[in-house]
């Protein structure tokens, strides 16, 4: 259900330099067979990884200089991966847009980014686009699933669109949903000398990195269902009263603390909608702001709590027929309780 031939044409968009070893490094190299031309868009240089550039350079503290630094290398480890699956260097482009930013990006519906995103599609033309899901618990891989979401609503055709899990390992192994690409042993030979490329990474992660070259890599022609159905934002429907929002959101190991719903989508007539309601205290009325003016718009009612609630907004902050998209972010932790679900 993969098979490529030399009429295709195959981008793949990823947040950070190692993702397109980890998540397609298999895929990679059947383009690279089948003659398809090639093209990987990163969009950030990955260079706000403290932790890892810490361990890797056993130094604790940190500037701009040295992120900026940390950044070249982490480009000069995509290179040495993509020779390593055999891929020239020119096949990579880079957008350097802020590690751990993508959010703040989107929510600000700021143009350069969807602008050059945009541009990079309508360029290269692919027949295939490989992108991150946008459930996927990374703040910037799930951010950049809706970007690429928003370019192809407004692109003239439709490429083939296949998203991968790199942080939900539930999804990524073998999920019902998922088209699996079977690999051979000289393809996961290939990409676990890529994988082992990304030197700066391996120190903390390197056992979870080298997991991923196992026999097959998934795909997903959708966004999985049941990801979907358990999503903290389960509904957003039209009511007497406005809009309402059902919630039911948990606290994880690595995402929890006071939360904020927040709503990503356009109108009929493309403009941007960025809604921000602060689940703080929970219950009550609560503020909503508007992140691309920085003006409160209105308040909306909680019934019941953040766990366990329905939220009521003001009727008018949501135009019918808009596109929106929806998550619940909390105030600690690196990962996402999930990432975002178009509602």
């Amino acid at each position: 259900m993969l098979d490529l031939d030399p009429s295709d044409r195959l981008l793949v968009v990823l947040p950070h330099p190692d993702d397109e070893s980890l998540a397609c490094a298999g895929l990679l190299q059947h383009a690279l067979a089948a003659g398809a031309g090639v093209r990987l868009l990163f969009a950030t240089d990955g260079d706000n990884n403290p932790w890892a550039q810490r361990a890797s350079e056993r130094s604790l503290w940190i500037t701009a200089r040295d992120r900026a630094r940390f950044g070249a290398i982490r480009r000069g480890e995509v290179l040495a991966a993509l020779a390593a699956l055999g891929l020239p260097g020119k096949a990579a482009r880079f957008l350097a847009f802020p590690d751990q930013g993508l959010t703040a990006l989107l929510m600000r519906a700021a143009t350069h980014l969807l602008d050059d995103l945009r541009c990079e599609v309508t360029d290269f033309r692919p027949t295939v686009l490989v992108s991150p899901s946008m459930l996927d618990r990374h703040p910037d891989h799930s951010a950049l699933g809706v970007c690429i979401a928003f370019v192809l609503n407004e692109i003239d055709y439709a490429p083939r669109h296949l998203r991968f899990f790199v942080h939900d390992p539930g999804q990524r192994r073998w999920s019902p949903e998922a088209t699996i690409l079977g690999l051979t042993e000289a393809e996961l030979s290939r990409k676990r000398a890529a994988i082992d490329c990304h030197r700066t990474q391996q120190f903390w992660r390197g056992t979870w990195l080298r997991g991923f070259a196992d026999v097959g890599e998934a795909f997903f022609e959708a966004e999985p269902p049941a990801l979907q159905t358990h999503h903290p934002v389960r509904t957003l429907r039209s009511a007497e009263d406005g809009w309402e929002v059902v919630l039911a959101s948990r606290s994880r190991l690595r995402s929890f603390g006071p939360s904020t719903l927040l709503l990503a989508g356009e109108t009929g007539d493309r403009r941007a909608i960025r809604l921000s309601v602060g689940l703080w205290p929970p219950f009550g009325s609560l503020t909503v702001s508007d992140l691309t003016s920085g003006l409160t718009l209105g308040t909306a009612r909680l019934h019941g709590t953040t766990r366990r609630g329905r939220l009521v907004m003001p009727g008018d902050l949501l135009p019918a027929g808009s596109t929106l998209y929806a998550k619940v972010e909390h105030a600690f932790g690196f990962f996402d309780e999930a990432g975002w679900k178009k509602v």
